[in-house]
């Protein structure tokens, strides 16, 4: 609604509008005449840049006047100094001035509510204009607005004369604005996470202090090329080797997570973003809260709670953006890292924000619950301490609880002021759980103003199942013998406890029936108060102490098979999952005896009454996995003298395992009798034979050994012979449990891996690979291929049973070389020559 002219004077007496000088006959209708004022500014130089201050000359109108000359732009001012705090001002030229071709505003007509000042002109003349200082040209109007006023605060204030432009002043300030998004900002959900969107959400309704976010893409922009491919490189070899060497690829990984810096043009704009939106930080005046928003966090199906950096006390630039960095660099920390793993992501991409936050310095702060007992649950339930809550979430200080009931009840212990805190706090949780119809986990920190929101989330863990001891937790049970808890909770380690306990408790219960030797097992559950607590430490290492001198660890199905000391397992457990000395937080791991030993050991029945063993003394899991040649041992017929030289084949090396033969041809049968064809393993250890696992084949018995051949599976090949010297590559993979012969998992993603597959899919006929060992990881190749021809290999390991199970012929034959390979049911003929 425009002010009429009688409306006009009407407010300028009221002090509403301002007119300096004012002079009543210029008044309109509708309007309010403003005059020329006597000085022009005219740049100089050519381009004018928006990010920089451009050079001007000021000009004098004389009082004979001064001719504008046509496509030119002339800075003017108005003589009157016009403005108003209750009303929108707009102006435009006087019709007579406007009929001389001459603009006095190119696109810029409206002001802002608050401004007062004198006002730029841009005069801009379709003809040579001669113009007087003085002379009425332009009118002002305002316009009544609607809605709740926020004054003009901006640079332009208080203007006395021409301005000539100072968008430079803005320039950082407006990009900052679009790549450091504030709560009411329109954004990208999915660049910077449920954590903040969920905080911009709930700002129009509820009080949260002011926030902006570092989205997702900065942090990926931030990455140099080199630290890209080295982290996706490692993150490959991570999931190729499913954790099998965790701490050495995470360590190549939080090095390359240390040098990752904040860009110079993000810092500038940082900058320029707190400067906007927290002019005080940079004198300490203003505490910032720094924290990280995971895009996978605070989800419906998992919070990820705890995983990731937040600082809180943060003021100025420097500190902020040291603060991101920190932020950034717990990506790719251990605990982390491990907790992707587990859940099954191996990304190398960064999929982290962060919320630059004002911290609220509360008289109370704490957490809510609605539903926290389970879906039939209508309280809420609150912890809450005095000062900041983040010791609180983080388990380190003890609260003080109450509930909505409790609280209904009035006042109890608590002082006023206390009682009517939690009362808005009940409102607060219940009014969310309502807007979002879901259960929800809330953070809250109040001070004189009230109950701020500083998070909220979906409730992930209810109280029907605690995760959480308050008390010490270390807790082992045997992994092959006893019965868990009902309330004990697997967590990650569900499927691996369920494989083992369900396969090898059994087996490994007969192999005691039958006195052969195992190694141990245990599920142990723990938390940061008891793994870091010395009594903790020591009862840890007094259940894991005896038999071995190594164990293995395993976290889930993608972290598995960890091998460390036995004195070193407190300092693996709490570097991979992240627990501090006062986590309260329940963590599951399941920890096997590892008996590294002096021989690795297959054995597998042949035929009726045969039986075959693989040995060497590069392990078990080098001979299993293909990383080591064997040696091999056949027995024709068990029930026959094991002296006999035409009974038994033994290499003289093998002479150590001769007096063992009926004790792994005995238990191999009573194996081969309850599950069918299996082939055993055992480690040799200082005179001990231990029964570690077995595998339940699909295939026939026969094993058959000529010539110095050995043939690993059957049949006849034909094909282009490929030599594939990647001995170190396919060695680290197959290492990691990623291949067995129950369960594999696709590991062709692997660069190195990749570039294999890309070789052998190139030959138009399948060609048969030479190789130096039957490598476990080579299984991803067996539909692509016609045979296998290995230096040295076992005719047990996980590679030869499938195989076997696949139909894919393979023999073991040293020194082959030709272009054309041909594979007859363990003999092997090229058209080049076969080594002796």
């Amino acid at each position: 609604m425009i002010l009429t002219g009688t409306e006009i004077e009407r407010e300028r007496t009221n002090g509403r509008i301002t007119i300096e000088p004012f002079t009543p006959e210029q008044v309109n209708p509708n309007s309010y005449n403003f005059r020329l004022g006597k000085t022009l500014r005219v740049y100089q130089d050519m381009p004018l840049d928006a990010r920089s201050t451009n050079d001007f000359e000021e000009i004098e109108i004389p009082d004979d006047g001064y001719v504008l000359e046509p496509g030119r732009l002339y800075l003017a001012h108005t003589i009157e100094t016009l403005g108003s705090e209750h009303y929108a001002p707009t102006f435009a030229a006087r019709s007579s001035v406007a009929r001389l071709g001459l603009f006095i505003n190119l696109s810029a007509s409206l002001g802002d509510i608050g401004y007062t000042g004198q006002w730029t002109l841009q005069l801009y003349s379709m003809n040579r204009v001669r113009v007087y200082p003085g002379i009425n040209i332009g009118q002002m109007m305002w316009w009544r607005p609607q809605g709740e006023i926020v004054l003009y605060d901006g640079k332009y204030q208080g203007s006395v004369g021409p301005r000539s432009s100072d968008i430079h002043v803005d320039f950082d300030k407006q990009f900052a604005r679009q790549r450091f998004p504030g709560l009411g900002a329109s954004f990208d959900a999915g660049d910077v996470g449920p954590k903040f969107a969920q905080l911009a959400e709930s700002s129009h309704a509820f009080r949260v202090p002011a926030a902006f976010c570092v989205p997702a893409g900065e942090f990926a922009d931030a990455l140099t090329a080199e630290q890209d491919a080295a982290l996706a490189d490692a993150f490959g070899d991570l999931k190729a080797t499913v954790g099998a060497f965790f701490t050495d690829s995470v360590s190549k990984i939080q090095k390359i997570g240390a040098e990752i810096r904040v860009p110079e043009q993000a810092r500038k704009l940082l900058a320029a973003r707190l400067a906007e939106m927290f002019p005080d930080s940079e004198a300490g005046a203003v505490e910032l809260a720094v924290r990280s928003s995971g895009l996978d966090e605070d989800t419906e199906d998992s919070s990820l709670a705890g995983i990731h950096q937040s600082i809180l006390g943060v003021s100025g630039v420097d500190a902020v953006i040291d603060a991101v960095e920190q932020c950034w660099r717990s990506y790719y920390e251990a605990p982390a890292v491990a907790a992707r793993v587990r859940a099954g992501d191996f990304s190398s991409a960064p999929r982290l924000a962060v919320i630059v936050q004002r911290l609220v310095r509360p008289t109370l702060a704490g957490v809510a619950f609605t539903g926290l007992d389970g879906s039939h649950d209508d309280r809420v339930s609150i912890e809450y301490v005095e000062g900041l809550a983040d010791e609180l979430v983080a388990g380190v200080a003890v609260p003080r609880r109450t509930d909505s009931t409790d609280l209904a009840d009035g006042p109890a212990a608590r002082d006023e002021a206390e009682q009517g805190t939690l009362v808005q706090v009940v409102d607060l949780a219940r009014r969310l759980r309502e807007t979002r119809g879901h259960d929800v986990d809330v953070e809250w920190a109040a001070d004189s103003e009230g109950v701020h929101l500083v998070q909220v989330r979906p409730l992930t863990a209810a109280r029907e199942v605690s995760h959480h001891s308050a008390e010490p937790v270390t807790e082992a049970h045997r992994l092959y013998v006893d019965e868990l808890p009902a309330d004990f909770n697997l967590g990650a380690v569900a499927a691996v406890y369920s494989g083992y306990s369900a396969k090898r408790g059994p087996a490994h219960r007969m192999a005691h029936e039958h006195g052969v030797s195992t190694g141990a097992g245990w599920v142990i559950r723990f938390n940061g108060r008891g793994l870091h607590g010395s009594e903790g430490a020591a009862a840890l290492r007094d259940t894991l102490s005896g038999g071995t001198d190594e164990c293995v660890l395993d976290f889930g199905d993608t972290l598995r098979q960890i091998v460390v000391p036995k004195e070193e397992v407190p300092a693996q457990l709490a570097v991979t999952t992240g627990v501090t000395a006062d986590g309260t937080d329940l963590h599951t791991v399941v920890v096997r005896d590892f008996i590294r030993g002096e021989l690795g050991v297959i054995s597998r029945r042949a035929g009726e009454n045969g039986l075959v063993v693989e040995y060497t003394d590069e392990g078990l899991m080098a001979l299993n996995r293909g990383t080591a040649g064997g040696e091999t041992i056949v027995v024709k017929d068990v029930s026959a003298g094991h002296d006999d030289a035409s009974n038994v084949t033994c290499p003289a090396d093998g002479a150590v395992l001769r007096p063992y033969l009926d004790e792994l041809a005995r238990f191999t049968a009573a194996m081969h009798a309850k599950y069918g064809p299996v082939t055993l393993e055992w480690v040799f250890d200082r005179g001990t034979l231990y029964f570690v696992d077995y595998s339940v084949l699909g295939g026939g018995d026969a094993v058959s050994v000529l010539h110095g051949e050995v043939c690993i599976s059957p049949g006849t090949a034909r094909g282009p012979l490929l030599r594939l010297d990647d001995d170190a590559l396919l060695r680290r993979l197959s290492i990691g449990p990623a291949v067995s012969i129950d369960k594999s998992q696709d590991v062709t993603e692997h660069e190195g891996l990749a570039r294999i597959l890309d070789l052998v899919t190139s030959y138009e006929e399948k060609p048969v690979i030479s190789v130096a060992r039957p490598y476990a990881v080579l299984s991803v190749l067996i539909e692509h291929v016609a045979g296998f021809v290995f230096d040295q290999g076992s005719a047990l390991g996980h590679l030869a049973i499938l195989l076997r199970e696949a139909g894919i012929p393979a023999v073991t034959a040293a020194g082959v070389s030709g272009a054309e390979a041909v594979i007859s049911d363990g003999t092997v003929a090229t058209t080049g020559r076969k080594g002796e």
